[in-house]
């Protein structure tokens, strides 16, 4: 065997006839719609800011709210406590015998009963039934 048959194919590349081709290539598209983006993104930050603002003034106005009726429960409140205090003072025995004898109003002499069932008046200490 020989050296020649053993050793490996060389492939040759064709050679290239003539100059290679040259194109021109376009440029880029010119940018579209670069302000509305711009205009699009504003109102959008506007609009968010404007909601923040909105939302807390309403919290703000709904605490206002809150510390008002507090202040006024609290009032009520004090108010109902000293009603009662004068219910209260009012409904002693002393407070009512002088508010009887301011009208001109007496102490009984004779106290009777109403008996509903049998429908008739009956007197105290041996008294007759009327």
């Amino acid at each position: 065997m020989s050296a020649t048959a053993t050793a490996p194919r060389i492939r040759r590349r064709p050679v290239i006839a003539g100059l290679p081709r040259i194109e021109v290539v376009p440029t880029p598209a010119p940018m579209k719609g670069l302000a509305a983006t711009v205009v699009t993104c504003a109102l959008i930050f506007l609009g968010a800011l404007a909601a923040v603002f909105v939302l807390n003034t309403k919290m703000v106005d709904g605490a206002y709210e809150i510390q008002r009726t507090n202040v006024l429960l609290n009032d009520l409140a004090d108010e109902r406590e000293r009603l009662y205090e004068g219910v209260t003072e009012a409904s002693t025995t002393s407070a009512l015998r002088g508010s009887a004898e301011e009208m001109g109003m007496v102490p009984a002499t004779e106290i009777r009963h109403l008996d509903l069932e049998a429908g008739v008046v009956t007197q105290t200490a041996g008294s007759e039934a009327r």
